[in-house]
């Protein structure tokens, strides 16, 4: 019933945001959806961010196995809120001030060539990032679904070092584009891909039972962090280009 009950709510938001996107510009649309996806999944296979609910949820099944599940859903719930109502707010400036669309242009551009150059290993600026140093102290707090649901709250805030300029170029891209309908359904498209590995890794650990497998896909997961940085500032840079050309 559950599974029945999903599919249908899911074709339903899916036939709303189609039937306004038939009035949107096709070109624009796709564009932006395509922007989207791509910076969503970058957010999610970043390392600094997936690996915090690898940590709380290596401490909650050591100490009480049986509430992984809830306090793993209550923590992607949390996140994904936070993300909301980060990405909101930075869409009502962009309304209110439209000419930040230039410095996010601008932000976008400086912030891809230095992650290309650093993934490339042409420069390197050490930048002290308050979600290595607090997190896992916050973490240890999240021992019950609603203290998980304020912490992963609290960590989209703390992961903003992380992932501002992605955050930055999609409200951007999304105000005042396209119906209410369609930037709602978009931003939930964009949030949900980059919390959606919480999901994925609190399934893991409910189900799988094989902590070693998943101990090894993070440690890869690690590894790749220099490739992330390198499709990061290579995305960055071609949305913000395309953004610049097309919309402004």
């Amino acid at each position: 019933m559950r599974k029945v009950f999903i599919s249908l709510l899911a074709s339903f938001l899916l036939a709303l945001m189609a039937k306004s996107v038939l009035a949107e510009p096709i070109a624009e649309f796709t564009g932006v959806t395509f922007s989207i996806v791509a910076l969503g999944i970058l957010n999610a296979l970043r390392p600094s961010i997936f690996l915090m609910i690898v940590f709380l949820l290596s401490m909650i099944a050591i100490t009480d196995g049986r509430k992984v599940l809830r306090v793993g859903f209550a923590f992607t719930a949390g996140a994904f809120l936070g993300y909301t109502v980060i990405a909101s707010t930075l869409m009502s400036l962009h309304v209110r001030f439209p000419f930040l669309r230039y410095f996010v242009v601008a932000f976008g551009v400086t912030v891809g060539v230095y992650k290309i150059l650093s993934a490339l290993g042409y420069v390197r600026i050490p930048i002290s990032s308050p979600l290595r140093e607090k997190s896992n102290r916050i973490l240890e707090k999240a021992t019950s679904p609603p203290a998980a649901f304020l912490v992963g709250g609290g960590m989209a805030f703390l992961s903003l070092s992380c992932v501002l300029p992605s955050y930055l170029l999609i409200s951007s891209l999304l105000s005042g584009q396209f119906s209410p309908s369609t930037t709602t359904g978009l931003l939930f498209l964009f949030i949900g891909i980059s919390v959606l590995p919480f999901a994925l890794v609190t399934l893991g650990f409910h189900y799988g039972a094989r902590y070693a497998r998943l101990g090894r896909a993070v440690d890869r997961l690690s590894e790749m962090s220099g490739r992330g940085d390198l499709a990061m500032g290579a995305v960055l840079v071609i949305v913000s280009v395309l953004y610049f050309l097309l919309f402004l």
